[in-house]
């Protein structure tokens, strides 16, 4: 019997397959949307026939697409289009300018929605006076304004009024309106303190919202990213994304962390159990919705991070309040675990952190230790004596956002906590050696408009700011090779979406999902990581982004 002939054979370049049995090949071969094989180039030539296409990749790199196991796609793609754009390092007077321009622009949407404030602006809208100037420059037209964490925002009066919120509106349950010595709403609204706000916001039409799932599809591709887990999905999301499957457009493999429990944003209880219940029937063949979101705590800086030890910025402050006890947290991923549903915990502070590994470890007890694996997002505060128990318990490590080099958001964090305990966040060397399960992704778009895998990458090998915006590194010794790197952005993140015999290596019988860059990542300055660009995209052996 004769060998299938290639439709496509790749050759003349350094093919890094993230497959341990066969690392680096010099040519590959695709056909009906997989790879059939990889090898060197003589190994590969028998596949060659009449009509296979031969793309010489001209000594380049090829490896597998990447995958961003944390991302808000729609909520992000939506923002990205419509949104005032403001950047995290502005001061308060320069975000006014900027409103005040986006107030003017008859754009046929009533509302100014701009992200993301950092902690310059931040701390001015602590002030008095901060919503006054705000409503000096917006009139009547409302305003919201987003943190960087995504857990914070900042209203005018307009926008407060149509929310319903005044003088005498009751703090709802993990959240706050922040008031003046009179009582009065500041315009500050932190966690679930923004919903009313937030839920106020007229929507983007349901055709608005298709373009921008459509779009978001196609920025990550461009990017080089041929995978996702979206990190809080509603039944919105899911049959926007299943009507791109259906199309034929969704290029890339897609895994949704359901918004189930009443501790996400937007939850409803009817909408939870329809996505529950028809969770596998609403997903298309690129889709996976066997995972739910659980949010436990905040972000340092907001001071809403669950910490075992007080705030350095703030040390009589009472300890946070965590959104579930940990009763209600084991019941919750219990629950979730005896129907084969992994379970992604927010969990920041090292408390919540500890709080999520307690749960698990009752649950693995009670449901015996063979149920799925469950998810810590961020968890950049872990304790040294609970790096263990990842791996014990079979939790997976989110590593995001990536602020794992200085940059401005994490310079604020370390103010919040202190340098000494800033010190030892992100310890992700002795997480690995520890044989935990880890990921590295984006949490896109809570500290930056733009998504840039290449960037963060950067930054977890030098541990420095790739934008050379900021001087130093933090805590270098837990920095990573190259080769230790990009199994967080490939194997490892399809293994955690139950995708690893689909995708996430480039060897015969895997879907052809592989990119092709302008440089080799192994053998370059690291510092040079961040300016990678990706020439061309394939996903199921499909150029679905530049050209070869």
């Amino acid at each position: 019997m004769s060998n299938p002939s290639a439709e496509t054979i790749l050759h003349n370049g350094v093919i890094r397959t993230m497959d341990a049995a066969n690392p680096v090949a010099q040519a590959l071969a695709i056909a009906g949307g997989k790879i059939i094989g990889v090898g060197s180039r003589a190994e590969i030539e028998p596949l060659r026939g009449e009509r296979t296409a031969v793309i010489d990749l001209g000594g380049r790199m090829l490896m597998p697409g990447l995958i961003d196991f944390h991302v808000h796609l729609l909520p992000s793609m939506i923002a990205r289009l419509h949104t005032t754009a403001i950047d995290t390092a502005d001061d308060f007077d320069t975000i006014l300018g900027k409103v005040a321009d986006a107030c003017t622009r008859g754009d046929g949407r009533d509302w100014v929605v701009a992200n993301s404030y950092g902690a310059l602006a931040l701390q001015r809208m602590r002030e008095p006076g901060a919503l006054a100037a705000l409503d000096a420059v917006s009139g009547n037209r409302p305003v919201v304004m987003q943190h960087l964490s995504g857990h914070g925002h900042f209203a005018n009066s307009a926008a407060l009024r149509l929310a319903g919120i005044d003088a005498a509106t009751p703090n709802p349950p993990d959240g706050e309106i922040v008031r003046d010595a009179a009582g009065q709403p500041t315009g500050l609204l932190v966690e679930s303190g923004a919903w009313a706000v937030t839920a106020a916001i007229p929507e983007l039409s349901a055709a608005g919202k298709a373009e921008a799932a459509r779009a978001s599809i196609g920025y990550l591709n461009s990017l080089g990213i041929t995978g996702f887990a979206d990190a809080s999905a509603s039944l919105e999301a899911l049959e926007f994304y299943r009507a791109l499957d259906d199309a034929g457009a969704l290029t890339c493999w897609a895994a949704f962390h359901l918004a189930l429990s009443p501790t996400c944003s937007g939850y409803s209880a009817d909408e939870a159990r329809l996505m529950r219940e028809q969770r596998r029937e609403l997903c298309g063949p690129h889709m996976n919705a066997d995972f739910a979101k659980i949010f436990l705590d905040g972000v340092p800086s907001l001071r809403t991070a669950a910490m075992l030890a007080p705030y350095a910025s703030a040390p009589d402050e009472p300890p946070v309040a965590t959104s579930l006890t940990l009763d209600e947290l084991t019941e919750a991923i219990a629950d979730f675990d005896r129907d084969g549903i992994g379970v992604k915990v927010h969990a920041v502070g090292d408390r919540a952190i500890r709080m999520v590994l307690d749960a698990v470890e009752q649950v693995r007890r009670r449901n015996g230790p063979g149920g799925p694996q469950h998810q810590i997002a961020h968890g950049q505060f872990i304790t040294a004596d609970d790096i263990p128990r990842l791996a014990q318990l079979n939790v997976l490590h989110d590593m995001c956002p990536p602020l794992w080099h200085p940059n401005s958001a994490s310079l604020t964090h370390e103010r919040m906590v202190g340098p000494e305990r800033y010190a030892t966040v992100w310890p992700v060397r002795d997480i690995l050696a520890a044989g935990a399960a880890v990921v590295a992704a984006s949490d896109w778009r809570t500290i930056a408009p733009d998504l840039d895998p290449w960037e963060a990458m950067c930054g977890l090998v030098t541990r420095r700011d790739p934008t050379g915006r900021h001087d130093g590194a933090h805590a270098p010794d837990q920095a990573l090779s190259v080769a230790e790197v990009l199994p967080l952005y490939t194997t490892n993140p399809a293994a955690a979406m139950r995708l690893g015999d689909r995708t996430g290596r480039l060897a015969p019988g895997l879907s052809a999902d592989m990119i092709m860059l302008d440089r080799d990542l192994m053998t370059i300055d690291p510092l040079a990581i961040a300016q990678t660009e990706v020439l061309a995209t394939w996903f199921e052996g499909r150029l679905v982004h530049g050209s070869a």
